[in-house]
């Protein structure tokens, strides 16, 4: 039998401290706290959405504004760390959290955080230094509500770069997606400024949504962010030169179309998430890093949260590859549907295979969803690459041609885009 102790222990964490501190209750502490915070210290907030690119935009333009030039005139700059890009993970950013913060399923972890939290608020709001920029990625799903998220961070400059299928087993159409991350550019007061990616078809309705001045940039993948951070600085005062200077030091964030050469083959990592509209980008970079003696492997995972049309969109994506690969591998149950000429039920499977299946010369794509696990085989391709000697081609196969690289727009360019936004009444 329970001694009296257990008895009253046990009485406390489930009649008091689990109706007191649920985890959801612990969120809305996390984000007045947040709310408090942002309403004392007033940092400028750039908000970086949509459904591809955003992490690596939200780095791009942090990594700009945060070169001593540009904090010259813009002050200190924060800005998102790993992926806290929900309700939580803004809140936290905003609180200065240096590592991802959970809200914890244990009782006693929940109190301990619940007097963290006010006690790191209240060192922030005392604090000297303070960013008086951050840059924000915001996504949104089962966990993140960009309405929520814009009342919380309330956004002087809104970025969107695409918008495309990803997300639908909560938002169900693309419509949806499009009513959920245009929150961010309806909460942009008419003195901010909205960045819009050209690259997809629903521009002119977020248009309409912005009261503020609008920009338009072309580009796909990391032109597309470098075109936003241009649009941004000029916003912000920042001088051309020092824009263009920032960018030519810019690396990616790990797991986004990171290019890995190795001492016998290319690989191409972008393991960090998949939907329709980033796998056709990869497979285009794929494409155009093949030649004539350069197999081109696409070894692809599947792609989560794409609600009852989910095959349609694999199968899509399996004739997309076709025209972009010369060999196609499917990773997950999902991935059937690509009707690719090799599949694995698990990544752990393709990792042990892959050595086995690539040659001197390939270039290797590896993508899909976080859930999937694919750096596991980057990770075996560089632990086998590495430092093997170079062998001579056995089968090399002639590529299609490359697909032709996105619009780039010139600094010129931007500096006339620029001109006309200023002279807006």
């Amino acid at each position: 039998m329970p001694s009296l102790r257990s008895r009253l222990r046990r009485f406390a964490i489930d009649r008091l401290i689990e109706p007191a501190i649920p985890r959801r209750r612990l969120e809305s502490y996390l984000v007045f706290w947040a709310k408090l915070v942002y309403r004392a210290r007033k940092p400028l907030i750039v908000s970086v959405t949509g459904s591809v690119g955003k992490s690596t935009t939200t780095a791009l333009v942090a990594h700009v504004l945060s070169s001593p030039s540009a904090m010259a005139v813009t002050g200190p700059v924060g800005s998102t760390f790993s992926n806290m890009n929900d309700d939580v993970g803004v809140s936290a950013t905003l609180l200065r959290y240096r590592d991802v913060l959970e809200l914890p399923w244990s009782y006693h972890r929940r109190v301990a955080m619940f007097a963290s939290i006010a006690w790191r608020a209240l060192g922030v709001l005392v604090l000297r230094q303070y960013p008086k920029v951050m840059v924000l990625e915001c996504g949104a799903g089962w966990t993140a509500s960009l309405e929520r998220i814009a009342t919380i961070a309330p956004p002087t400059i809104s970025v969107l770069t695409r918008i495309g299928p990803a997300h639908l087993e909560k938002f169900r159409t693309i419509e949806g997606v499009v009513r959920e991350k245009g929150a961010l550019v309806r909460a942009v007061a008419p003195s901010g400024l909205v960045v819009l990616g050209r690259e997809h078809g629903f521009v002119s309705q977020l248009e309409q949504m912005s009261r503020a001045q609008v920009v338009v940039v072309p580009g796909n993948g990391i032109e597309l962010s470098q075109n936003v951070a241009r649009a941004v600085c000029d916003y912000l005062h920042i001088p051309a030169e020092v824009c263009e200077a920032a960018l030519k030091t810019f690396e990616r964030p790990a797991g986004r179309l990171n290019r890995i050469d190795l001492f016998a083959l290319t690989v191409v990592d972008d393991t960090y998430n998949a939907n329709p509209m980033s796998m056709q980008l990869a497979l285009d970079t794929l494409a155009q890093l093949g030649g004539p003696q350069r197999r081109r492997i696409a070894v692809l995972g599947p792609m989560s949260e794409l609600g009852d049309d989910a095959s349609r969109y694999h199968a899509e994506i399996g004739k997309y590859a076709r025209d972009r690969a010369d060999v196609l591998i499917g990773v997950g149950a999902p991935s059937r549907d690509y009707a690719a000429d090799h599949w694995f039920d698990t990544s752990e499977a393709c990792a042990a295979a892959i050595e086995r299946m690539v040659q001197t010369d390939d270039v290797v794509l590896i993508k899909g969803s976080a859930s999937a696990r694919m750096p596991m085989i980057v990770d075996r391709l560089r632990g086998a690459f590495a430092t093997r000697a170079p062998e001579t081609p056995r089968h090399p196969r002639a590529c299609a041609a490359a697909t032709p690289r996105a619009d780039f727009i010139a600094p010129a360019a931007v500096r006339e885009t620029s001109r006309k936004l200023r002279a807006r009444p």
